[in-house]
């Protein structure tokens, strides 16, 4: 790789990057926060709204692997400027989400509902190709600019993505929905004051010059997917899915899946976004300390645990707090580590290597967790009411019955959900006001949710809980999946002589040891030299 020169601002492109990925964590947070506005403005249910949270990773994991070919083949500066653009135009499309549906309303009103999932559907999808565009940038860039410490500087660098998570959830908490702290705006303001980050970072990197890629001084272009050759790195794809999945599936659901157990569910998404923001910042010394094969191994463990605590029946506050923190440890390194050692065992590779590794894990969100969660707390919810309150189902149930991912049920009409999760039960006494004034429930079956809502809230809320805990739950043995295969890869690495930190030597045309890089291997640095560069 490359000497980067001074004339580069390394400092002000580290920051740039940065905002990108809190640009990012913002839409994602205050994303997750809008399934109750949708539902009682559009009739939105769980299941399109699943799809709408994983149309802001498929898009992700598309562009963020094709666009490590782009940035290797027409650098990185002109893939930001897209993703800036197209940034402002997922924005402008929130906006005119409303206008089109009350149109609709008027003109097509049984498709009124369908139309206006397509408009925040592709919305999302515009929102995750650019996130793609910025991974496949930032996270080879940060490798290049700081090849003296890739994975210290890489969770760094992916701190911005709580830190955005952070921001978007404390305006969420603040101003969307019915529980907001403050006041209740319209939705539209929360998902789209990412944009406010979007010309901030533009106006700081755009002007900016920007270093080759590798592949513009490798001299073969082909020599950037040699990595897909390596058993290990085929391996790392599969992990780095099944952490796409745990992490980043989980947190699309968190403050739906909390909902019924925190004043306002955001708050969690907040808190444990702040733990992995923190955390990421001292990677590095663990890093040196730990063989980072040996710290993925920890965190998966951890996670494993943190979600089997997570999905258990606690009724404190306080000890779902502790869960969480507990949880946080585990997932705060997962993500940028693995791209650590993408950039650190392939540096050959380029943007590719890691690109890769990040198509496979937002496409896994997008395709699988997103939609399969959803499909987990429905059914489970639908059947634990079912079988708990049968009169109670039969007021709630929907009209026409799901598939998907295997589980076959029929699901609850989202807007009679929506109301009775939005009322306050603690006091003893049933407010029925959230059932009266829901436009989206027919008139003709109020009087009957009216009737019955000192039995059927209760229950409809803790079928609701009890769903939410089962998606945890059963999300658990993905991480369980983890740990097994990076045993195995902490194995391999131990029986080539420990893990090295590798350089692309562009006179051999290969990757070489760096000596002295072994994260806490007390073996020697000097490795056989086509063990270290055949995999």
């Amino acid at each position: 790789m490359p000497e980067i020169p001074m004339e580069y601002a390394r400092g002000k492109l580290m920051v740039a990057s940065f905002l990108t990925l809190v640009a990012s964590g913002i839409g994602f947070a205050t994303r997750t926060a809008a399934g109750g506005p949708w539902e009682r403005e559009f009739n939105l249910g769980g299941g399109e709204f699943g799809a709408i949270l994983g149309a802001g990773f498929l898009g992700f994991g598309l562009m963020i692997f094709f666009g490590g070919i782009l940035v290797e083949k027409f650098g990185y500066k002109k893939l930001l400027t897209i993703a800036f653009l197209l940034h402002l135009v997922s924005a402008g499309m929130l906006f005119a989400a409303n206008p089109l549906f009350a149109g609709w309303q008027e003109t097509d009103p049984e498709n009124a509902t369908s139309n206006v999932f397509s408009v925040l559907f592709w919305s999302a999808f515009v929102f995750s190709i650019c996130q793609g565009l910025y991974e496949a940038v930032i996270n080879p860039l940060i490798a290049q600019l700081y090849p003296e410490n890739k994975t210290h500087y890489l969770n760094i660098l992916h701190a911005g993505w709580p830190a955005g998570m952070i921001l978007g959830g404390i305006f969420a908490a603040c101003f969307i929905g019915e529980n907001a702290w403050i006041t209740e705006l319209p939705w539209q303001y929360g998902l789209a004051s990412f944009s406010i980050v979007v010309i901030a970072y533009g106006v700081m990197a755009l002007p900016e010059k920007f270093p080759e890629t590798v592949g513009e001084t490798a001299g073969s272009f082909a020599t950037i997917f040699s990595c897909f050759a390596s058993i290990p790195f085929l391996v790392l794809i599969v992990l780095h899915g099944l952490i796409g999945y745990m992490e980043l599936g989980v947190d699309s659901w968190m403050t739906k899946l909390m909902e019924n157990l925190l004043p306002n569910s955001i708050i969690i998404l907040v808190y444990t976004s702040f733990l992995m923001f923190v955390l990421r910042f001292f990677a590095g010394p663990i890093v040196h300390r730990v063989n980072p094969i040996g710290l993925l191994l920890g965190s998966s463990v951890i996670s494993c645990l943190g979600l089997l605590w997570l999905g258990s029946p606690i009724q404190s506050v306080a000890m779902i707090f502790v869960a969480a923190t507990f949880y946080s440890f585990g997932k705060a390194f997962l993500w940028p580590t693995m791209l650590g050692v993408a950039g650190e065992r392939y540096p050959q590779s380029g943007s590719v290597a890691m690109g890769a590794l990040g198509a496979v894990g937002m496409i896994c969100v997008g395709q699988i967790a997103g939609p399969r969660i959803g499909a987990q707390q429905g059914y489970e919810l639908s059947q634990h009411l079912e079988e708990s309150a049968p009169e109670t189902y039969a007021r709630y149930e929907g009209s026409e019955p799901t598939s998907s991912w295997g589980y076959e049920y029929t699901p609850l009409d989202a807007a009679k959900l929506n109301a009775a999760n939005g009322i306050e039960v603690d006091s003893g006494t049933v407010e029925t006001a959230a059932i009266e004034e829901a436009k989206l429930i027919p008139e003709e079956e109020k009087p009957a949710l009216i009737a019955n809502a000192a039995t059927d809230v209760p229950a409809v809320q803790a079928s609701y809980l009890f769903g939410g805990r089962r998606a945890l739950t059963l999300t658990a043995y993905i991480p369980g999946m983890m740990a097994i295969g990076f045993l195995g890869l902490l194995i391999y690495f131990r029986s080539i002589g420990g893990y090295k930190v590798l350089r692309f030597d562009e006179e051999l045309g290969k990757a070489v040891p760096i000596e002295g890089h072994g994260h806490g291997e007390s073996e020697s640095d000097v490795v056989d030299s086509e063990a270290a560069t055949s995999f």
